[in-house]
């Protein structure tokens, strides 16, 4: 398997819960985006974030893209990250998860071969923007965005899915802490 491995950090949400940018909120000091890109950079070769506004991004000095299908959510972004990646398997991750935990995505990267999607389960159900894909799931994924469906699991039944029950690991108390996502201004002001 290839060793150079890509990260995404899909920034694109239109941010109505919070009302204002998340990955520019900041915890301990630092972004959330700066937290991820300090804690993926242990892990990964190449980070990429996908954004709809490249120049709020310049000052990290990574490449940022716009999505390939505008307005199309996050399922555009991952869309357009498999196609820009320089590895066949890329983990993909929602900017508003600043708790990310290395070992969790190292267990998650150890479980991609043979499958086209690694996506780890909480109780919440399944956590797909803090996963891997594989770029077989670009023409699936194509699919879907030109019918306009943007759930962004619509297209694994036409891959190979393998799903991580969280709860079911040994570290399940951090893993769980890895995928939570502050979408209001309540929950961010709870964690900081």
């Amino acid at each position: 398997m290839n060793k150079f491995m890509t990260a995404v950090i899909l920034a694109g949400g239109k941010n109505s819960r919070m009302g204002r940018n998340k990955a520019f909120l900041k915890i301990k000091g630092k972004t959330f985006i700066e937290r991820q890109i300090e804690l993926l950079r242990k892990v990964f070769d190449e980070i990429i974030i996908s954004a709809n506004t490249p120049s709020e991004y310049e000052y990290l000095d990574l490449h940022v893209a716009e999505d390939v299908f505008p307005n199309k959510g996050p399922l555009g972004g991952i869309y357009t990250g498999l196609i820009l990646s320089n590895s066949f398997y890329t983990f993909m991750l929602a900017c508003d998860m600043p708790f990310v935990e290395v070992e969790l995505i190292k267990h998650l990267k150890g479980l991609t071969e043979g499958y086209d999607a690694v996506v780890p389960k909480s109780e919440r159900g399944l956590e797909p923007l803090h996963a891997f894909y594989s770029k077989d799931c670009i023409v699936p994924i194509k699919k879907e965005l030109d019918l306009n469906n943007l759930r962004i699991i619509s297209f694994f039944p036409d891959v190979r899915v393998k799903t991580v029950e969280l709860d079911s690991l040994a570290s399940s108390k951090n893993f769980n802490n890895s995928i939570k996502n502050l979408n209001t201004m309540e929950e961010y002001e709870r964690e900081s």
